[in-house]
């Protein structure tokens, strides 16, 4: 009779000591924008020739006052897009934009090649877990969902 308690108690602590406080448990990233590129016909642009070929993509992250390219062999991604077909046959670009920060803004350069350069800023809603791009502009032209058409 005299080990119920005990029991009792020992159950009572093994329960408290194995409460811990609720802790954030993700991290929430979600920051890609998506381009198509097109010709004048409509048709699309990369991988349309050689001038164009998804290989001569390079991006920049503007840090500080200078542009550098970015290359992360660690990521499935390493050279910050992919290139993706859509459901009517379209290529689509998707950049994984630029993390450093002026304020809530970044700044990314897409070299389609060396004289084709294009300038994509994106407004960010940062969190102490979380990174989300709100609004995109490329070339000035604002986005719609973090998606554009535009002819080269």
């Amino acid at each position: 009779m005299r080990s119920i308690p005990i029991f009792l108690f020992v159950i009572l602590i093994i329960l408290v000591s194995g409460c811990k406080e609720k802790t954030d448990c993700c991290v929430i990233i979600d920051t890609d924008v998506q381009i198509h590129y097109q010709n004048q016909s409509g048709e699309n642009l990369i991988n349309s020739s050689s001038d164009f070929d998804e290989s001569n993509i390079k991006i920049y992250y503007k840090n500080g006052d200078e542009f550098e390219y970015i290359y992360k062999s660690n990521l499935d991604y390493p050279n910050m897009h992919r290139l993706n077909q859509d459901a009517n046959g379209n290529l689509i670009l998707t950049i994984f934009p630029s993390d450093y920060y002026e304020d809530n803004r970044s700044t990314t350069l897409i070299a389609l090649n060396p004289g084709v350069v294009d300038t994509l800023v994106c407004e960010f809603e940062l969190g102490s877990n979380s990174q989300i791009c709100t609004q995109a502009w490329l070339n000035g032209m604002k986005m719609n969902d973090r998606y554009i058409e535009i002819e080269k």
